[in-house]
């Protein structure tokens, strides 16, 4: 052992020397490294407003810029990223049009600090010259060669820019199926530039192959869903020529009816130049249970269960059972809707309800039944038309009696927002008109009107600051408050309403200070919406409006309310939270009101 141990001290004192050596060259190498360690400032000049794009996109491209606070210890490598820098620059004017730039540089070194400077001349801005397309054989028809040079975006002396070249390629190809051209062949793009005229001549030459019609449509993959069903759903004449926006159509049509959670289209060649379109489906389920919950001081707790069915019979008809219960109101509900009833996006529904309301206002059982149509115009507009079949035992501050109405509400809605639950943007306006009968002991007639808006202003380019905005009008012609039946006067106050005042609460009260409705309403409301990153939103809100006992709304003794609210944002819509407080209040109102629901509050 004693051996080994000297043997080891021996190999030890021996390597001594060279691993002394070893050490002293790693420390001044170190030395050295550190002394040849330079820094250095880098200016782009000659660039002025007119050139702000050219000068913001070498900006962000520019290594010089990028690298400036890395330690750099070659003086090569500095020269290269110069090098670097200077082809960057010119493609990047050559990009916006500037085909005939000079780029000199400066590069002074005082000891480890370095002066570099990019001097930029731009000379003259290029402009478009010629605009040809020309067509490999077969030759298309006349529409498609006018469709393509009024849409392809680029035109004799405008700017010749890059970008617009790159979108004209795309719009020629997403043009090509609009007119009957699915399978279209090469596309080549060649550029010339003339220094002499200062112009950049463009040439396209397409192979658009030949022209098609709608070929053997065929679906695949669906197996509880009627073929029937799905195959009404495709619009387009019968022998016409390939469009692709009756194949966008198609995909939309199965997309919104929630039958399919997979849809893809496959365009394939047909003899005797048709284009043959195969329908790809993956079947969602269709039978869903859903819960949800609300609580306010009002209206106290409040809950729903619903099941649906969104293949019953297998045709596509939507069948819904919902059962509602709060302390103010309990329901019972079906609902059934036949979608493309007679004709496509025409909606027949048929509901019946049952319900027990006893609120401070009234005390009621309503047996209620509808019949509807719902026609969509367009993706923003809809037209409905709704036979209404009421009986209801109603006992109230002024009577208490049976009534049997029949009313007729038409009217239309438009919604151009971009979210159900949680808008952002956009519009949404509703009218109805509803003439009713009573054709109980008392028979009488009236008629009913509300217009419902609200508006949605991002105030942010990402929208997480929203600016919202909401009205409602209605009246009533025809008939007194006294002989109205309750369940058809107006009331506000309370969480769909004026936030801040007891449900029902706003508007005339009775002697025993219980709210007894009127025949008009108004209201108006604004929010302020913040949304953070981490789900959580802040919401700063006012509310104002009445009801008279007028059949016009006076616009006159709003009640007022403001509040503040919380938001948590889930995959289906935001949580909120929302406490309000009123500010012109009457002996018996509250001093603040809370709700909590999903959804905004509008």
């Amino acid at each position: 052992m004693k051996s080994i141990i000297k043997n080891h001290q021996d190999l030890y004192c021996s390597n001594l020397p060279k691993l002394t050596l070893i050490l002293v060259c790693f420390f001044w190498w170190n030395l050295a490294n550190a002394a040849d360690e330079f820094t250095y400032d880098f200016e782009l000049e000659g660039l002025d407003q007119q050139h702000s794009v050219i000068d913001d996109l070498f900006t962000q491209t520019s290594i010089l810029i990028k690298r400036k606070s890395e330690t750099l210890i070659s003086v090569s490598n500095l020269r290269s990223n110069l090098e670097a820098d200077t082809e960057t620059l010119r493609e990047i004017l050559r990009s916006e049009g500037y085909y005939n730039s000079e780029i000199t540089n400066t590069f002074l070194r005082q000891e480890n600090h370095f002066q570099i400077k990019l001097i930029v001349r731009p000379n003259s801005l290029y402009k478009y010259g010629a605009i040809r397309i020309t067509y490999i054989e077969p030759e298309p028809h006349a529409e498609l060669k006018t469709a393509l040079l009024n849409d392809i975006g680029i035109s004799s002396g405008d700017a010749a820019r890059a970008d617009p070249v790159i979108a004209a390629e795309a719009t020629i190809l997403n043009t090509l199926p609009r007119y009957g051209y699915p399978f279209a062949g090469q596309l080549k793009r060649d550029l010339v530039v003339d220094h002499q005229t200062e112009e950049l001549n463009v040439h396209f030459e397409i192979s658009t192959g030949n022209r098609r019609k709608m070929g053997n449509l065929t679906f695949q993959g669906h197996e509880s869903v009627d073929t029937e069903f799905i195959s009404q759903l495709a619009t387009w004449p019968a022998d016409s020529y390939f469009e692709q926006k009756y194949i966008d159509e198609l995909r939309n049509r199965i997309i919104k009816s929630n039958l399919f959670s997979g849809v893809v289209i496959d365009i394939t060649e047909q003899e005797s130049d048709y284009a043959s379109i195969t329908v790809n489906l993956i079947e969602a389920k269709h039978r869903t249970i859903g819960t949800s919950a609300g609580y306010s001081t009002a209206e106290g707790i409040g809950g729903e269960v619903s099941w649906q069915h969104r293949n019953f019979m297998g045709d596509g008809k939507r069948l819904k059972i919902t059962a509602r219960a709060s302390e103010i109101e309990q329901s019972f509900a079906g609902l059934m809707e036949i979608p493309h009833f007679k004709r496509l996006d025409q909606t027949l529904s048929l509901e019946g309800v049952f319900r027990r309301q006893n609120t401070d206002a009234f005390f009621a059982h309503v047996l209620e039944t509808r019949a509807g149509i719902d026609r969509v115009i367009t993706d923003e507009l809809a037209l409905l038309a709704n036979i209404d079949l009421e009986y209801s035992d109603v006992e109230d501050a002024i009577q208490d009696q049976d009534f049997f109405l029949v009313s007729f509400p038409l009217g239309f809605r438009w919604d151009s927002s971009d979210n159900l639950l949680d808008p952002g943007s956009g519009y949404r306006a509703s009218l109805i008109a509803a003439p009713s009968y009573a054709i109980s002991d008392e028979k009488f007639k009236f008629l009913k009107t509300e217009f419902r808006a609200s508006a949605y202003y991002p105030l942010t380019a990402t929208e997480n600051i929203v600016f919202a905005l909401r009205t409602r009008l209605g009246s009533i012609f025809g008939v007194e408050n006294e002989t109205l039946p309750a369940t058809s006067r107006f009331f506000s106050g309370g969480g769909g309403s004026i936030r801040g005042y007891g449900f029902q609460r706003v508007g005339p009260l009775a002697i025993d200070n219980n709210p007894l409705g009127g025949r008009s309403v108004n209201e108006f409301a604004t929010e302020l919406r913040w949304k953070f990153e981490n789900n959580l939103g802040f919401v700063l809100f006012s509310e104002a409006g009445n009801v008279y006992e007028s059949t016009t709304p006076k616009f006159n003794d709003f009640r007022y309310a403001a509040g503040i609210g919380a938001r948590y944002s889930t995959g289906f819509g935001p949580v909120r939270l929302d406490v309000a407080f009123p500010l012109n209040k009457r002996t018996g109102d509250s001093s603040f009101q809370l709700y909590i629901s999903l959804g905004q509050a509008f």
